[in-house]
């Protein structure tokens, strides 16, 4: 029998005496795909970093041994190591645009690696600069490879990293979580380039994720992780038809899925929110003096409504203009076009006070929890900011009572009122944003893609919590995502968006299970499957 191209054996790491991977065995064979799968926090990115010794600083190797193709990775000095780096293992960071160097061009980085482990120069590197980029799927490579990283846009900015990680033909691929934040379309380009390149160099590849459609998709073995520890191991078809761990069994039965709801329960009444034609144009400027030549068109004549204690999830890949529908439907853009209509008054033609009373009934949850909170303010401090400019509350110790309400209706304890926003895991801060729009006593709240970053367990809870406050308080949800497995469990309807437009809307399953637009077949067709069938 062969050697694996990679073994870890007994890998301990730890911080401060406590082990974040607590005696870790793995092995990968060549031309074999070996996902590492588990919630955040488990140990599969610091393992992946063990592998190629960029551990944190505060980070101890306390015992364990790496091996490449037979070779002790911890025994090299650290410029053996920088040239093990790049050659022999190509790394996708989770996160192209804080990897990817700002302020060099593509192409540049692109040529850094091939002239550090291949020694290429001039034209020959140029060639294969642009050959790198062709074969990711990058079109026009010539023109790319002189453009910054902030001129692609995210499924293009992983594609460039992928790029760089193949450009000196490495016999190992780690990918930590490479599809994360794409959309299902890109996802899947993003994966069948990942096995093709796979197939077509005979690397090996450790894969890391949370989401379980991903890892069938990729995986010839599974390998998940919980608490620093391998809690089960297997190949793929037998983990997918039955799972052996409670922690393994308890992350499938989290994961939401493309299924008909039984009963998708029709909500009549008159509309809380009807949209009327509305676009939102950005205008595109250039020359000298910044003339307007043309207009990026976001919002390009929606038409919706919602009704009291209805989800209408809105879908669509990055840049269709869910999110600048939602935006511009609070009015927190400017409108180029259209009516919002609330309770029978259209609120394009509220003045600045009108509309700011008018926000006690329409809130927002964002995308990112930590970044829409002040770092610098206490949860009490942000849960009642609203309270006090929307006039609800009562007095100070009232408005305290209140927030000790909000956080355990939320989940979470009154004593976390005390703490700062950076005390808390993403799951916990998406919690403090609910809280933070159900602090004024809400009609209605924009959801804007409030668990495309949480594990699924966390996810599984987040919208449980949101289903269990709409059943309660009669709460209206425009709910923005391109999880279509959310849409499926937390949707009476369904708009899908494509450039600026709805395309189709409906209910639930006749959408997601009857589509009648090409682009909303083509959504789902790149939806992973989660096991075989």
């Amino acid at each position: 029998m062969t050697d694996p191209l990679l073994r870890i054996e007994n890998l301990t790491v730890g911080f401060g005496g406590t082990p974040a991977i607590d005696d870790l065995s793995l092995t990968l064979a060549r031309g074999e795909t070996l996902v590492l799968a588990g919630e955040s926090g488990s140990g599969k990115s610091l393992t992946a970093l063990s592998v190629v010794r960029l551990l944190p600083p505060a980070a101890q190797l306390a015992q364990g041994r790496v091996l490449l193709a037979g070779e002790d990775l911890f025994g090299l000095t650290e410029r053996e190591m920088s040239r093990v780096r790049g050659a022999r293992i190509g790394y996708v960071f989770q996160e192209p645009q804080v990897a990817l160097n700002p302020v060099m061009t593509v192409g540049d980085q692109i040529g850094e690696v091939l002239g550090w482990h291949l020694g290429l120069r001039g034209r020959v590197r140029q060639q294969r600069v642009v050959d790198a980029l062709a074969a990711v799927g990058i079109p026009d490579p010539e023109r790319r490879a002189g453009e910054y990283p902030h001129q692609f846009s995210g499924g293009m900015k992983q594609r460039a990293m992928l790029a760089i990680a193949l450009a000196a033909e490495p016999d190992l691929l780690i990918a930590d979580e490479p599809t994360t934040a794409l959309d299902v379309t890109v996802q899947a380009q993003v994966l069948a380039l990942l096995k093709a390149e796979q197939a077509r160099r005979g690397m090996g590849m450790l894969f890391i994720t949370h989401d379980l459609g991903v890892a069938y998709a990729v995986a010839d073995r599974l390998a998940v992780m919980q608490a620093g520890k391998v809690v089960e191991t297997a190949a793929r078809e037998q983990f997918y038809r039955e799972p052996q761990h409670p922690y393994s069994q308890a992350l499938f039965a989290a994961l939401p899925r493309l299924e008909p709801r039984a009963a998708a329960p029709v909500i009549d009444g008159a509309p809380l929110l009807e949209v009327r034609d509305l676009k939102v144009h950005f205008p595109i400027k250039r020359g000298i003096f910044r003339r307007t030549v043309d207009q990026m068109k976001a919002v390009d004549g929606v038409s919706l409504d919602v009704r009291r204690g209805e989800t209408l999830a809105i879908v669509g890949e990055s840049g269709s203009g869910k999110t600048t529908m939602g935006r511009g439907i609070l009015r927190l853009l400017p409108l180029t076009a259209g009516q919002v209509l609330h309770q029978g008054e259209d609120l394009a033609t509220l003045d600045r006070e009108a509309l700011r009373r008018r926000r006690r009934q329409l809130q927002m949850i964002f995308q990112d929890p930590y970044a829409a909170m002040n770092p610098r303010l206490q949860v009490s401090e942000i849960l009642q900011e609203g309270m006090v400019a929307q006039g609800v509350g009562g007095d100070r110790a009232a408005r305290e009572a209140r927030v000790a309400a909000l956080l355990e209706q939320v989940g979470l304890l009154p004593g976390h009122a005390r703490r700062y926003p950076h005390e808390f895991s993403g799951g916990q801060r998406q919690r403090l944003c609910i809280a933070r729009a159900l602090a004024v006593e809400p009609e209605l709240i924009v959801c804007d893609e409030p668990t495309s970053a949480l594990d699924v367990s966390v996810q599984a809870q987040i919208l449980e919590l949101l289903e269990d406050l709409q059943q309660r308080m009669g709460l209206a949800y425009v709910f923005i995502t391109h999880n279509l497995g959310v849409v499926a469990r937390i949707a009476h309807r369904v708009a899908v968006m494509h450039r600026g437009k709805i395309v189709e809307q409906g209910a639930v399953n006749e959408v997601l299970f009857a589509p009648q637009h090409p682009y909303t077949q083509a959504l789902l067709a790149a939806v992973p499957k989660v096991g075989p069938g």
